[in-house]
């Protein structure tokens, strides 16, 4: 699984500014995200809030560029975090449905 996101990360780093992937963001959005599910008021945005990604967005666009079995086995490091921070939260019923699961929660 490592080297495959190593891999992501490289192809993709070529092209910034489309994909907002470089050496190392997966292990930054995961401690962030980390960090997001015990603490929701101080949602970590992914590096700088200057694309308005959250952590766990930059993951699930990770997610969707590895093969099956590495991303099954990111999910499995994910999976707490995501409950954890569904534990902490609430739906939020004025939250368009467009948006992800964990932007629809306050």
């Amino acid at each position: 699984m490592q080297q495959e996101i190593s891999q992501v990360e490289i192809r993709t780093a070529m092209n910034w500014a489309r994909f907002g992937l470089w050496p190392g963001a997966t292990a930054e959005a995961l401690s962030g995200w980390s960090s997001t599910s015990q603490q929701p008021s101080r949602r970590n945005f992914h590096p700088c809030a200057c694309c308005g990604r959250s952590s766990r967005g930059l993951l699930d666009e990770v997610l969707s560029m590895l093969s099956a079995p590495s991303a099954r086995a990111l999910e499995k490091l994910i999976a707490p975090l995501d409950e954890s921070f569904r534990s902490r939260t609430v739906p939020n019923p004025l939250a368009s449905k467009d948006m992800p699961w964990w932007a629809r929660r306050v």
